[in-house]
């Protein structure tokens, strides 16, 4: 079907996704994982991050029936090796460029770390959307529901390059290509997975959301002028107040001192927390009305998704969650996910059902290792 064409499908009945697991017993395994982590140096995390998916997806049904998981720690072992053996390689590279171009050169002052912490941010950003992919595409190729492998086809490469060509146009134009750059990555992350022979298509458009975009975008500079026109009166009149001039203030900005530099600090503290009050509740806002707009135009067949999450919602999502594992130093990170699953559970509306008969097992078995790349840049993701 065209994007952005009509969907219809007669007598569709709703459910909702069923999260019964257990906020003790998970919090059992990861405290085991973490305990089995310092023993190992760190080497058992693969395996122990391969229970916890087995017990969250376990304990999540659809229709009245579980997913389950079916990767393996030596997968996610050996995909880890992978990326290494990759940086390896790159590191190699560089040696060489530097050796024969930089090295006793005009560039001499310009070093092997230097040369490779560089060439390192330049390819980080690609492959941190390519591990993303590959990551994704891992995880669903073990997951089983009702017996049936799930999938997901593309190139993560090819997914890669064109999510840094469009994070960089995004950059370049100030992030008004924002919209687009959303629609067009959610299309092949939900348009190339799929339930066995099922495939799940995607029919969003940009110009859909570009209205309530602009809405936020400029409601945001103006929120920004504000909460700086707001930090600059109270730091004027705070100056005031101790009888500091303007002139003082640039001759201690001049040479600062141990007073100056923690006055500074507490300014810039209090200008952050001022910042974050006025612009958090807007960005909930918008993301809030994303997440719905790229469920509604998704399928799988004949079953139809919607969700009704609300901007309080995606605030406890996005802050409660961030000051758990901030404030817990990373301990309530099964808190967050359990958190999570109860949201999708309680939010996410699935209407219809797949016809099981036309449903059959895929050709295709997937990666044979894990997500190396994604364990390189996000080390914490389950």
């Amino acid at each position: 079907m065209a994007p952005g064409g009509p969907w219809s499908a007669p007598a569709l009945t709703p459910s909702r996704p069923i999260y019964d697991g257990k906020l003790g017993e998970l919090y059992a395994i990861y405290l085991r994982h973490l305990v089995l982590m310092l023993l190992t140096l760190g080497w058992s995390r693969f395996w122990g991050r391969t229970r916890i998916r087995r017990y969250v997806w376990n304990h999540v049904s659809v229709l009245g029936d579980r997913f389950e998981y079916r990767g393996r720690g030596r997968e996610l072992l050996i995909g880890f090796l992978f990326a290494l053996l990759l940086i390896a390689a790159w590191a190699g590279l560089m040696y060489l460029v530097w050796l024969y171009v930089f090295h006793e050169k005009p560039f001499a002052t310009f070093g092997l770390f230097d040369i490779f912490s560089l060439s390192v941010a330049l390819i980080g950003f690609p492959l941190a959307y390519v591990g993303h992919y590959a990551g994704l595409r891992y995880k669903l190729s073990r997951t089983r529901w009702r017996g049936i492998r799930c999938g997901m086809a593309g190139s993560a490469w090819h997914y890669g390059v064109i999510a840094t060509f469009l994070g960089f146009a995004n950059a370049v134009t100030g992030y008004l290509l924002t919209p687009v750059v959303s629609v067009n990555l959610a299309r092949p992350r939900i348009g190339n997975a799929r339930v066995g022979t099922l495939p799940f298509a995607f029919a969003g458009s940009a110009s859909d959301i570009y209205g309530r975009f602009l809405g936020y975008y400029f409601l945001n500079i103006i929120a920004w002028v504000a909460a700086a026109v707001a930090v600059a009166m109270a730091v004027g009149g705070t100056l005031e107040g101790m009888g500091v001039s303007f002139s003082e203030v640039l001759e201690n900005l001049a040479k600062p001192t141990a007073r100056t530099i923690l006055l500074i600090l507490i300014v810039a503290f209090a200008a952050y927390i001022l910042f974050g009050l006025l612009i958090l509740p807007l960005r909930c806002w918008w993301q809030a009305y994303l997440v719905r707009y790229l469920v509604s135009r998704s399928r799988a067949g004949n079953v139809l998704f919607a969700t009704a999450i609300t901007t309080r919602q995606m605030w406890g999502f996005l802050v409660l969650n961030y000051l758990i594992v901030l404030m817990t130093l990373g301990i309530g990170w099964p808190w967050v996910m359990h958190r999570t699953m109860k949201l999708i559970a309680g939010q996410l509306w699935i209407y219809g059902a797949p016809d099981g008969a036309a449903v059959r097992q895929p050709a295709d078995r997937g990666p044979g290792y894990g997500e190396g790349l994604l364990d390189m840049f996000d080390v914490s993701g389950v």
